[in-house]
């Protein structure tokens, strides 16, 4: 089904702070980032993520339980179970939020994650194991911070 498809995740993670309710203000470099992939990548979103956003480009699709729903400019697919007949350079971006990385979790190799920063320092967003995840890539301000996190092979027994 998905073996052999590189899956790069990329995501605010916002925690419904007092800062940001929604993703109707969002992060500068997370807009551009996902700008940059649109024009010509396989980008997978979300169906409230693409109705918060609005996000599609020539090689985009949403993600919807929902047979009926359909928009104008993006394609649609029903079942995770189909994603590959959908990618053409083996490689998707994933730009979404917790439901679709609950589903995709296992897949992932790649996260790119920009997170508002919240005064406690916790975020409860998605839930991974940090063991298996090889950091690339962080910077902050008070506001937010990125993260690129790379999933670590794992070792085979000999």
């Amino acid at each position: 089904m998905l073996d052999g498809i590189k899956i790069s995740f990329i995501a605010i993670v916002d925690n419904n702070n007092r800062y940001r309710k929604d993703l109707t203000e969002r992060i500068w470099e997370h807009e551009k980032h996902v700008r940059g992939l649109l024009k010509n990548k396989t980008c997978l979103v979300g169906r409230k993520t693409f109705e918060m956003t609005n996000w599609k480009g020539p090689r985009s699709w949403v993600l919807t339980r929902n047979i009926n729903w359909r928009r104008s400019g993006i394609g649609t697919i029903h079942s995770i179970d189909d994603l590959h007949l959908f990618v053409e350079d083996n490689k998707i971006y994933v730009l979404g939020g917790k439901s679709l990385y609950e589903q995709l979790a296992e897949y992932v190799d790649e996260m790119h994650l920009y997170v508002f920063n919240n005064k406690k320092g916790e975020e409860d967003w998605i839930r991974f194991n940090m063991k298996e995840w090889q950091p690339l890539d962080y910077s902050s301000n008070k506001v937010w911070s990125y993260a690129k996190l790379e999933r670590k092979q794992k070792e085979i027994d000999q």
